[in-house]
């Protein structure tokens, strides 16, 4: 039979038993982070959560997590960035529901107070700033005779306003503006003036100058239409895809070919 030891004698440290270190699914957590090279910052990138959150899960403080199925939120996105099962992780949260807490927490270091299960919030106080808000506005609009605001018995009433007619002003003579020149109508031409007609089988850009060297025509031409130009002779003419365009000066037909390079034709018509 063995020998009880003496109950007044106390036990040395390593007789005392040791229970069996619990599984923390922080720390599980954590090893998987630091084995990958991974940094909280790095982490909270990756999955969208806060440090403190990614934090605080590694240390196990669920409490201060907003309930339990953000809490298995976060764990499931974080096993699953470290590549590791989350159902067991998420066995062990199970274990811990009574320090998670799924109600409703003030944020840290605010001072509010939220009001305990079954406790009802008295409305007096808001029902008091209310009515006082209430006076006030009418008291402004009564000053000031906003909309709604009453006005005093003896306050004259502005009177209309008076708008002046519109002053005369003295006619001023206009001069004839000449009549608008129409795409491929040619004006009434000068007694020393000639005509050039274009005829487009495509797209061409056409510039023409007269004696004066002033530009009498220049604009991008469509395919099928036809222009007649004029002006005073010699003409300085930039045909642009020449190979598309007829000229017709006077009744000789020009042949461009001569004058084209690169399908740009350049030459005077005296």
């Amino acid at each position: 039979m063995s020998e009880l030891p003496d109950p007044h004698v106390p036990l040395s440290q390593t007789e005392l038993p040791v229970p069996p270190e619990p599984f923390s699914l922080g720390a599980c957590l954590r090893e998987a982070r630091l084995a990958r090279g991974l940094s909280i910052e790095e982490v909270t990138l990756a999955i969208k959560f806060g440090a403190r959150q990614i934090e605080a899960i590694e240390r196990d403080d669920f409490g201060k997590l907003p309930g339990s199925t953000f809490v298995r939120g976060i764990v499931r996105s974080y096993a699953k960035l470290l590549q590791i099962d989350a159902e067991p992780l998420l066995a062990i949260l199970g274990k811990h529901k009574p320090s998670i807490d799924d109600g409703v927490h003030a944020p840290e270091d605010t001072g509010a107070h939220l009001p305990l299960p079954g406790e009802r919030r008295s409305v007096v106080p808001m029902l008091a700033l209310l009515l006082a808000l209430a006076a006030i506005a009418v008291a402004v609009a009564t000053h000031f005779n906003w909309p709604g605001g009453s006005r005093g018995a003896d306050e004259p009433k502005p009177a209309p306003a008076v708008v002046p007619a519109p002053l005369a002003r003295p006619a001023v003579p206009v001069a004839p503006q000449p009549a608008p020149a129409v795409p491929g109508v040619a004006a009434a031409p000068a007694p020393d003036s000639r005509q050039l007609i274009f005829v487009f089988k495509d797209k061409s850009w056409v510039e023409v100058k007269d004696a004066t060297q002033k530009t009498i025509f220049s604009q991008n031409n469509l395919a099928g239409t036809r222009q007649v130009v004029s002006g005073t002779p010699p003409f300085d003419l930039v045909i642009g895809n020449a190979s598309a365009v007829q000229l017709q000066y006077g009744d000789q037909t020009i042949d461009l070919r001569p004058y084209t390079k690169v399908e740009v034709a350049r030459l005077t018509l005296k």
